[in-house]
């Protein structure tokens, strides 16, 4: 009888493990073709996020469609772990199981959404101020527009992970002399552009 329940418990797992990845394909075509339809990839490419998407060889449907996937795949083998461990009894392995799926692999989706979303943000916001600023001041510009943008994204990253559940003191120890730089770097470059039009 345990060798039936045993095998039983098992088949069960390997379903739900089968059905993850069903759904996981389907939901990455449908994601992929959706948002290739409503115009999102053109629009995407507008971003700085996209242009690196793009020369990664993907679309924003087919990386958000990936994305989506893979969390799936995850989680359905997660879920068929945790079902073989409390079928079996082993609380242990069935509570880290569960500890794992809702902190880490939420927290990874709360980071991603946050991630993208506050790029997204960055760079309209990057992309309003060269589009504010006079053509002969773009040189001038640039530079400070792209410190700008990179600090923003330190920022958002730190956020994201933050709301992740991730620890983000040594990260952002991490990042005060990074930060530095780049305002040590800034500066550099407008004593240099400067002193080019004297």
């Amino acid at each position: 009888m345990d060798l039936w329940a045993a095998l039983f418990h098992t088949a069960v797992a390997v379903l739900i493990t089968a059905a993850g990845f069903a759904v996981g394909r389907v939901l990455k075509f449908l994601l992929a073709r959706v948002l290739g339809r409503l115009g999102f990839n053109d629009w995407f490419r507008n971003l700085n996020i996209g242009r690196a998407l793009l020369r990664s060889g993907y679309t924003a449907g087919e990386f958000f469609g990936s994305v989506v996937a893979w969390l799936i795949y995850i989680a359905s083998i997660l879920i068929a772990v945790a079902y073989l461990a409390y079928s079996a009894g082993n609380m242990d392995v069935y509570n880290w199981v569960i500890h794992v799926l809702v902190v880490y692999l939420f927290g990874f989706v709360k980071f991603f959404i946050i991630s993208i979303i506050g790029f997204i943000l960055v760079d309209g916001f990057v992309e309003y101020i060269y589009k504010g600023s006079f053509s002969e001041s773009r040189l001038a510009i640039g530079p400070v527009a792209e410190y700008i943008r990179i600090i923003l994204y330190l920022v958002v990253i730190t956020f994201a992970l933050e709301q992740g559940g991730i620890s983000v003191a040594t990260l952002t120890a991490m990042l005060t002399p990074i930060t530095w730089g780049l305002v040590a770097a800034l500066i550099a470059t407008a004593v240099l552009e400067a002193l080019k039009k004297k």
